[in-house]
């Protein structure tokens, strides 16, 4: 027998000791793993960036609902009043709305209306700054996170669970929308909307760099207090040169 007929003989005989149902490899087609997992989306994620992002809504709100600039102690305490109210809505979900394994669940809810709350009472005077604030955290981070999963393969080199499209989605959301909310709260004609622009998006831009930032802090908080300080140094910074 030659070499030849010997590994067709070898040959034969693997296959008749194989059972047919153990098909090859290349008959389940691509059997390679991805160079990134795919994010299956909880069941209860949507219905959480809906609760995370309906408290942005309030400052585009309250342009149109009459209250005094700035805000005297019972607009304080009713703003008050409604965000412990959508804190204990979130809070009364977490059944839904807690992903699986989630370990800062009440850290993270609470966390969100303590930046702002915080904010609002150290500046009374300038309710724009709170309204920065809420926007930046509502939409910023709901944008990073649906940009992430859509487009999230290029990851930051200083964090490999965030992504440039997070970080980029982040941003242009959030900037012009907490821009906007600064000049309809401002209520002030000589307010121009370069310097709500200014603020906006520093106040934005703060926020989204601390929430690429892996620490043990949660995201709520990160981020709140950086488009906090963000939004206070740009106006400091300017108000001088356009007040």
């Amino acid at each position: 027998m030659s070499y030849s007929d010997s590994q067709e003989h070898a040959a034969s005989a693997i296959d008749d000791a194989c059972p047919p149902e153990f098909a090859s490899p290349a008959e389940f087609g691509d059997l390679s793993v991805p160079s990134r997992p795919v994010t299956m989306l909880h069941r209860g994620e949507l219905t959480r960036k809906l609760l995370h992002t309906t408290p942005g809504l309030i400052p585009f709100a309250s342009h149109v609902i009459p209250h005094t600039d700035p805000l005297d102690a019972l607009s304080l305490a009713l703003v008050t009043g409604l965000t412990v109210i959508l804190t204990g809505v979130f809070l009364a979900f977490s059944r839904v709305v807690r992903r699986p394994g989630e370990r800062e669940f009440l850290g993270t809810a609470l966390s969100y209306p303590a930046t702002i709350l915080l904010t609002l009472f150290l500046f009374p005077a300038q309710p724009e700054f709170a309204s920065v604030v809420v926007v930046v955290i509502a939409f910023g981070d709901s944008a990073a996170f649906f940009g992430g999963q859509l487009f999230g393969d290029a990851r930051l080199p200083w964090n490999s669970d965030k992504s440039w499209a997070g970080l980029v989605m982040f941003i242009v959301v959030a900037a012009p929308l907490a821009s906007l909310a600064y000049f309809f709260e401002a209520q002030n004609p000589s307010v121009p909307i370069e310097m709500a622009f200014i603020c906006g998006i520093t106040a934005t831009v703060a926020g989204a760099l601390a929430e690429s930032i892996s620490t043990a802090l949660t995201d709520n908080l990160r981020v709140g207090v950086a488009s906090a300080v963000g939004v206070v140094g740009a106006y400091y910074a300017v108000a001088a040169s356009f007040l």
